[in-house]
């Protein structure tokens, strides 16, 4: 799950998405591969984890032994805290080895028709990059505002050197469709992108930061609110 505009909602969106897939018993991992490392709380920990993927690596132990399963049965793979040295470190082997995260999702042992599901910084980064080049498919999350229809050949071009022949999927997040405006940029995000922009766009809703808050499951805590009608 990738953007080239922050705060458009990748992590909320890839801790709803794990949630809804756990309830409908496929196996999940949520990998958090964003040095903020928020993940494991948007599923419903009360605490940042200090263990992770980041310190797995620093320590050379295997990739996903770390992964922590929330009340919901969700398994998420926190990014772990480190200092600036370490994650300078990292980078930099992320810059070196193109292909490390795809090598290391291939060493996991999923029951069949699991989904791995990872949320990225917003691009250019070498995380987004590391995640388009290991993915099956990428989603692109948008924002009704010009600055995603701005940014959006920066998505694309950054696809195209990660994995050529490919095309993104888009999704809309956040939409108030009151406002005329957000309307008129979703039409015209829809003539730009055709086929390639999902049919359901998320609409803003007041439940998703009241679950936050909550440390609380999105469709346990408001089942019947519009969010959890689009996410479905």
């Amino acid at each position: 799950i990738v953007s080239a505009a922050g705060g458009v909602g990748r992590s909320t969106l890839t801790a709803s998405l794990a949630t809804l897939l756990t309830q409908r018993k496929i196996a999940v991992l949520a990998l958090d591969f964003d040095p903020q490392n928020l993940l494991s709380t948007l599923l419903g920990s009360d605490e940042i984890s200090l263990g992770g993927l980041l310190p797995d690596f620093l320590t050379k132990k295997e990739f996903g032994k770390s992964a922590l399963i929330n009340s919901n049965e969700v398994a998420c793979l926190p990014f772990g805290r480190a200092n600036e040295a370490s994650l300078a470190t990292f980078e930099q082997h992320l810059r070196t080895e193109s292909e490390w995260l795809k090598k290391c999702i291939a060493q996991i042992d999923y029951p069949p028709g699991a989904f791995l599901i990872m949320d990225t910084p917003r691009l250019p980064s070498p995380y987004a990059r590391q995640a388009m080049v290991a993915a099956d498919l990428v989603l692109a999350v948008l924002a009704p505002d010009t600055r995603s229809l701005a940014l959006m050949p920066a998505v694309e071009a950054a696809l195209a050197r990660c994995a050529p022949g490919r095309q993104p999927i888009y999704v809309m997040n956040g939409l108030d469709s009151t406002r005329t405006l957000q309307s008129d940029l979703l039409a015209q995000f829809r003539s730009v992108l055709q086929m390639r922009l999902s049919p359901y766009p998320i609409h803003r809703d007041e439940a998703v930061p009241r679950a936050v808050a909550n440390y609380a499951n999105l469709q346990g805590l408001s089942p019947d609110s519009l969010v959890a009608h689009d996410l479905n």
